[in-house]
């Protein structure tokens, strides 16, 4: 069976990627609003392809402007 390749950030680099505060990403997932992300060594690790769905999130809660985003 072949192996999905799925990139990951880790919560830390996205926080830092988006200029806001690494909490402000965890409370994300503690309300629900997107799904729990698998960890790694009791790291969140975040596949790439979810990104959206949090910037999302967190502009609904008002912590993260609609002209920011991802650098990279």
């Amino acid at each position: 069976m072949p192996s999905e390749n799925i990139d990951f950030i880790s919560l830390g680099d996205l926080a830092d990627d988006l200029g806001i505060q690494s909490w402000r990403i965890a409370r994300i997932f503690e309300l629900g609003l997107v799904p729990e992300p698998p960890r790694l060594s009791r790291r969140r690790v975040i596949p790439k392809t979810d990104i959206p769905a949090i910037i999302e999130a967190l502009r609904r809660r008002h912590w993260l402007p609609a002209d920011r985003g991802p650098s990279g």
